[in-house]
């Protein structure tokens, strides 16, 4: 089915789409904890693997390359799904604002209309695209409202992977702008190491 599909498949209020909002905020709240979280975590693995390079722990770089890179994956996993969230939560805002237009009017046709053509609609088609594009979301979003007449998996990376190597060597960069002192350079290494982390992982 779908969640808009889900969500008016039955007769509902306004009083409802309030209900179903606030699950759709309370989730989208649980996901942008998770995505701080992760990059805490982020920042934890990189302190550690400055050290291992500094120690020529070539065992413990590796293994710590592949927890950034899992961490990577559940970032792009993660925004995806908040921005669903996000979308689905305009989209109920709309939606409260116009059914208690109609409810105030007692426009109980208007109320029927707004359910079948939810229903028909390309919202959750929309959403399922592996890139969502916001626009033609929203668009769609207007069109119902003014037909209706109302406001509008972790990868394994070769020794040689290119990704590893220059992330490595923002890495040797960073560290050695911190032991001889440059902290404008360090900066400059960190922001673009965390630049990198933030790039959604490219598939093989």
């Amino acid at each position: 089915m779908g969640f808009f599909r889900d969500l008016f498949s039955k007769e509902i209020s306004a009083r409802d789409l309030k209900v179903a909002l606030i699950g759709v905020e309370r989730e989208r709240k649980r996901k942008q904890m998770e995505l701080r979280k992760i990059a805490s975590k982020q920042g934890d693995l990189v302190e550690r693997l400055k050290k291992a390079r500094r120690e020529g722990n070539g065992l413990e770089v590796d293994y710590l390359w592949e927890d950034l890179n899992q961490y990577r994956f559940d970032t792009t996993y993660l925004k995806r799904e908040a921005k669903i969230l996000n979308l689905q939560g305009i989209a109920l805002k709309r939606y409260v604002r116009g059914m208690e237009r109609l409810e105030k009017t007692n426009n109980k046709d208007g109320v029927r209309a707004l359910l079948e053509r939810t229903r028909k609609s390309g919202l959750d088609a929309k959403l399922a695209h592996q890139f969502i594009n916001d626009q033609e979301y929203l668009d769609e979003l207007g069109a119902i409202m003014d037909e209706i007449g109302l406001e509008a998996e972790q990868m394994e990376y070769a020794e040689e992977d290119p990704a590893k190597m220059k992330f490595l060597e923002q890495i040797d960069a960073l560290n050695a702008a911190e032991e001889a002192g440059d902290l404008d350079r360090a900066l400059e290494h960190e922001e673009q190491i965390k630049s990198e982390l933030e790039k959604e992982p490219e598939a093989e």
